[in-house]
Parts: structure tokens; C-alpha cells; sequence
């Protein structure tokens, strides 16, 4: 895995945890370890990340972004994903490989890594 796909891959965990967190509102768990309220200028350019990576998450092709979707944000198993999408789960190896290296690709050339 290059550096490339890592760094595409903590911003995705990043990014599903901000998004989930932003969608429910649980702000509980972070009150209970330190957390402190940002100003409205750092939420906001943080909303405004999460928007810009499901933008390019969203050029992606369906089963792409299904595959990435179920591993990384459900934490699904390959053979779960293959079951999803009706296919061997070695193509879903190639598939979740090649959509990470579109999605950190599209992120370096949009300058939003």
C-alpha cells in the first residue's frame, strides 16, 4: 500500500466517523474524554470537508463505492461485500484496491488530501 492509498484510507475512517457523528449528534462521549467546543469556524471547514470528500466519493461507479462503503464504514468481511454485489470476493479485493486509488487520486488533484 502506497502512501498515497494510506493517507486516503485514514481520511476515509476520518471522515465516517465525523459524518456519523455530525448526522446522530453524539457529542456525549466526547464531553466525557476532554472534548471542548470548537469555534464555528473550524466546524464549519470541517463540514466543508466531509461535504468535499462525498463529492468525490460520489464520482466513483456504484460497486465502487458500495464495496468501500460496506468495508470501511460497516467493516463488512470480503465475502459479505461479494455476497452484496453478486460477485467473487477476490474481484472485491480488486475492486475496493482500485477505488481507493481513484478516491486518493481524485482527493491529491483536488488538493483536499
Amino acid at each position: 500500500m502506497t502512501i498515497l492509498e494510506s493517507l486516503a484510507v485514514v481520511k476515509l475512517r476520518q471522515w465516517q466517523m465525523d459524518r456519523s457523528a455530525l448526522r446522530s449528534a453524539r457529542t456525549v462521549s466526547y464531553k466525557r474524554s476532554g472534548w471542548q467546543r470548537r469555534n464555528e469556524q473550524s466546524f464549519d471547514a470541517r463540514q466543508v470537508r466531509v461535504i468535499d470528500f462525498e463529492r468525490v466519493l460520489n464520482r466513483l461507479g456504484d460497486a465502487e463505492k458500495t464495496a468501500l462503503v460496506l468495508k470501511y464504514r460497516d467493516g463488512e468481511t470480503a465475502e459479505a461485500i461479494a455476497a452484496a454485489l453478486q460477485c467473487s470476493a477476490r474481484k472485491i479485493a480488486y475492486v475496493v484496491k482500485g477505488a481507493r486509488q481513484k478516491l486518493a487520486a481524485t482527493l491529491d488533484k483536488l488538493d483536499l488530501l
